[in-house]
């Protein structure tokens, strides 16, 4: 593993964290960035969407680009089964245009409508989870979106369809596109989204840098 894949720092959100001011995150982001090209961060449970909402506001306001990002779960002895989020940021893009990619797939769907989870905090997570086995069913691909602080159950309803061993046809994450959307109350504000892309016959995969940074994680927690 060369530094261009891993350059050891890493911005760590703890689930204790999800209050954190993100103007403050964005801050360490840029910090890191200015001083060594590039930085890893995660968060952790609650503390998700205030990462996605940071790497979002970075890349909008500097020179900022996503070169990887993944959702996982992770087994800590102290804390038990977490979500986590994790990217590397770095002032090159070495990877490509997300934007691209997700458009990509979303011309794969055969019925946007009916294949878009839409997940907010006035459905239960049982409930999104039986709508989306119901969509899986019927489809081979499924699309979840999110915006603000629904980001969280979004993260975590997507691992449980690809890790829950819940569904009935193995089920993987094929890609992830944080991006920004408009406020409907305000068009001039924008707000963190984030759309998952689910299929069938897809394994979990991360790469390597994603399962260093990952281990490292846990690491820091059990010290």
């Amino acid at each position: 593993m060369s530094n261009e894949d891993f350059n050891g720092r890493i911005i760590l959100l703890r689930p204790s964290d999800a209050l954190a001011k993100i103007t403050d995150v964005v801050e360490s982001i840029v910090s890191d960035v200015l001083a060594v090209g590039q930085v890893n961060i995660v968060g952790l449970n609650g503390s998700m969407f205030v990462v996605c909402s940071a790497i979002n506001m970075a890349s909008e306001i500097a020179k900022i680009h996503v070169d990887d990002i993944d959702i996982a779960s992770i087994e800590m002895p102290s804390l038990g089964k977490l979500d986590a989020v994790s990217a590397h940021l770095s002032q090159t893009n070495t990877t490509g245009d997300y934007a691209t990619l997700a458009e990509i797939e979303d011309k794969s769907l055969t019925n946007s409508l009916e294949q878009t989870v839409s997940v907010s905090r006035t459905v239960t997570l049982e409930r999104l989870l039986t709508i989306s086995l119901m969509r899986l069913a019927k489809f081979d691909k499924i699309k979840i979106v999110a915006a603000g602080g629904s980001i969280n159950d979004a993260i975590s309803l997507a691992l449980k369809l690809s890790n829950g061993q819940i569904t009935k046809d193995p089920t993987g994450i094929k890609l992830v596109y944080l991006h920004s959307i408009t406020t409907r109350n305000d068009p001039t504000k924008s707000v963190a989204a984030i759309s998952i892309y689910l299929e069938k016959g897809i394994t979990p995969r991360y790469t390597k840098r994603q399962c260093i940074i990952l281990n490292e994680v846990e690491k820091t927690i059990q010290a």
